[in-house]
């Protein structure tokens, strides 16, 4: 197994910061798909419609949703892999206070390189999962 370099960790930190607000980009997403735009509607269309079908198909078939959505599922089972401390740190760093590492160092009571080297394995799971390591 290579080992990230500090650039790579760097951008996989930076990536996790979208995890935060996830939930609402896709429901956002779903509901830009769903709502029925009445300028984008042509002249009378000739044959029956069958809107249901084509909201699930657009749902089905939107990239930005499927990888909305794939982001959403690495980042949820790298939570279910990670230990209890691990998690805490993830929700310190990635979810509600943003702190920063020295922060949160301050918080657990650690040492900064506890907190880095937890870091490291925490993102390195990370890209594990993403399929980049």
């Amino acid at each position: 197994m290579k080992k990230l370099s500090d650039r790579e960790l760097k951008t996989l930190d930076e990536e996790l910061f979208k995890f935060r607000g996830i939930q609402r980009t896709i429901d956002l997403r779903r509901l830009e798909l769903t709502t029925r735009n009445p300028d984008s509607q042509g002249g009378p269309s000739i044959g029956i419609s069958k809107p249901t079908e084509t909201i699930a198909v657009k749902l089905a078939d939107d990239p930005t949703l499927k990888f909305l959505e794939g982001f959403k599922e690495i980042v949820d089972k790298l939570l279910a892999n990670l230990i209890d401390e691990d998690k805490e740190i993830f929700n310190l760093r990635w979810q509600y206070p943003q702190l920063r590492w020295e922060e949160i160092a301050d918080q657990k009571f650690m040492s900064r390189a506890t907190v880095y080297r937890r870091r490291r394995i925490i993102l390195e799971q990370y890209a594990i999962l993403k399929g980049e390591l």
